[in-house]
């Protein structure tokens, strides 16, 4: 809504602004006594690090394949990202088992973002379709290393609230420095100048206001979403986001005056339909396992 709204078109400075607040949220939360910071060893900072890579080239590419590709094909490829998390799963040093109920479940949550967002315009490069789908790929392995980081065969011990504690100064460096290398900084002050000009000293109260807001949604997401890789399976988070997906098409109607078509209604239905069905089998599954008593 800041780059829609405001037009404040620098998605690089955005998502550092969002590290900010991770940041500066996390040192509060830290300070009062909330949560206690681990100290960590090298082992743990230098696989932070790497992790913190993974999660930076993952938002790269993606803003990248974005300059290629059009947003209606970009989110039909990545909601692909629960095949491709089941896929690095299953190939990982600790492979889950699914039964054939929950691979069937991953059907309408796929095919329903497609529908979503039918009738938009298709357009690509091949350039940008390998971009889209490496950053697919990316987007789902950032996933199943965080479940293995949190909860896996590498688990650091780390609590949630300690995992974003640790990164998100690594994240804010990192996108930070992409912004420089991207030319964002000087373009954004010159729009701040600009905008400043339009009017008096409140003309930049919008605008500030939306980032921080924006800044502060961002840290509670990051909150939520860190816990809930603590709690739940790699899978389960990549259905949440397909999920997110038609939810966020439902709402950008609703505050852009945008129709939805029939068939992207019934692409909206089948994906959270699909959600719910996964939810419902994995449940029904945990319900029966923890039912089961040994024979003695």
């Amino acid at each position: 809504m800041v780059l829609q709204w405001h037009r404040f078109g620098f998605p690089w400075l955005v998502t550092a602004i969002h590290n900010l607040s991770c940041v500066i949220g996390m040192r509060s939360l830290a300070y009062t006594g909330y949560f206690t910071p681990a100290v960590l060893d090298r082992h743990q900072i230098r696989l932070l690090w790497i992790f913190s890579v993974l999660y930076t080239i993952n938002i790269a590419v993606s803003n990248v394949s974005l300059h290629y590709v059009t947003v209606p094909l970009h989110q039909i490829v990545r909601g692909t990202v629960p095949v491709f998390a089941v896929a690095i799963s299953l190939v990982s040093a600790d492979p889950p088992k699914y039964s054939l109920k929950v691979y069937l479940s991953l059907v309408p949550v796929v095919v329903g973002v497609g529908f979503a967002t039918y009738g938009d315009k298709y357009s690509f490069s091949v350039l940008g379709f390998l971009l889209t789908l490496l950053g697919t790929v990316l987007a789902a392995t950032k996933t199943v290393v965080t479940n293995s980081i949190l909860v896996g065969k590498y688990k650091l011990k780390l609590s949630a609230l300690d995992l974003l504690y640790q990164l998100s100064p690594m994240a804010f460096v990192q996108t930070l420095t992409w912004a420089f290398v991207a030319g964002e900084i000087s373009p954004a002050l010159s729009f701040l100048n600009g905008y400043s000009k339009d009017g008096n000293e409140q003309s930049r109260v919008p605008l500030y206001t939306a980032l921080a807001v924006n800044g502060a949604i961002a840290f509670v997401l990051n909150i939520a979403s860190f816990t809930a890789s603590k709690n739940t399976s790699a899978l389960a988070m990549t259905i949440t986001g397909n999920v997110k997906v038609v939810l966020t098409v439902v709402l950008g109607c609703i505050l852009f005056n945008v129709s939805l078509s029939p068939i992207g209604t019934f692409g909206v239905a089948l994906t959270l339909a699909g959600g719910a069905a996964y939810s419902a089998v994995r449940l029904t599954e945990r319900t029966a396992k923890a039912q089961v008593k040994p024979i003695l």
